[in-house]
């Protein structure tokens, strides 16, 4: 049976791209911020997904106001898709930590930086938005929605179209991490991603109709001499 991981994992973080993927790098206690979100946001194992709505820049030369709540602008909402199972991610989630708490030294995250994930692959994700319309949609498919709910609509996908179902599901906690999609790493006792020149696609489809999806490409998350996801 899988563990469960994700519980300890929040617990121990709440008490306590290229250069990084190169053995001798320096080590992520010393990470800057640049750095940091470097890893989090635009590395083989984190991305920003960005989506726009121009439909209400409805303001035409001469018009007064916007009509309809019409806001003239483009609205935005994006989610942070990130493997948290991945060495990587959890380094830089430490990091972060350890920026906005000086006294915290490397040894007390250790813990959460070397979770054990040989049964699981975690996605973590988190959302923001420009708009509390948007921001409220998303807010309602993450915080209400189950695993149960989830488990046909979330799956992880190679490029041949095997795909892998979602295992646990929970909603976005307070430690800034993100919601946590939990799949199973083994697939009748082999691992699901196996070959380096594979694409692994994540996709969420909530019963709102929030809908998002990312590929990783396998070649890219290297991470010390390590396949890391």
């Amino acid at each position: 049976m899988m563990k469960k991981l994700i519980l300890p994992v929040l617990i121990v973080l709440i008490l306590a791209s290229s250069v990084f993927a190169q053995k001798g790098a320096k080590p992520w206690s010393e990470w800057s911020k640049d750095e940091v979100d470097k890893v989090l946001d635009k590395s083989a194992w984190g991305h920003v997904l960005t989506n726009t709505d121009t439909s209400e820049m409805t303001v035409t030369f001469g018009q007064a106001s916007p009509i309809d709540g019409a806001k003239n602008q483009a609205l935005s909402w994006s989610y942070r898709i990130r493997f948290f199972s991945a060495k990587p991610i959890r380094e830089a989630f430490a990091r972060k930590v350890m920026l906005a708490n000086p006294g915290l030294k490397p040894q007390q995250l250790e813990r959460f930086i070397s979770g054990d994930y040989t049964e699981s692959i975690v996605i973590a994700v988190t959302f923001e938005s420009s708009d509390r319309r948007y921001l409220a949609a998303r807010e309602e498919a993450f915080k209400l929605s189950t695993t149960e709910q989830l488990r046909n609509k979330v799956y992880l996908e190679l490029k041949d179209g095997r795909r892998v179902e979602l295992a646990e599901y929970a909603p976005p906690s307070d430690d800034g991490t993100g919601a946590k999609f939990v799949f199973p790493r083994l697939i009748e006792g082999k691992p699901f991603v196996a070959d380096e020149k594979d694409v692994i696609r994540f996709q969420a489809d909530f019963p709102n109709g929030v809908s998002f999806g990312y590929r990783f490409r396998v070649a890219d998350m290297i991470y010390d001499g390590k396949l890391e996801y």
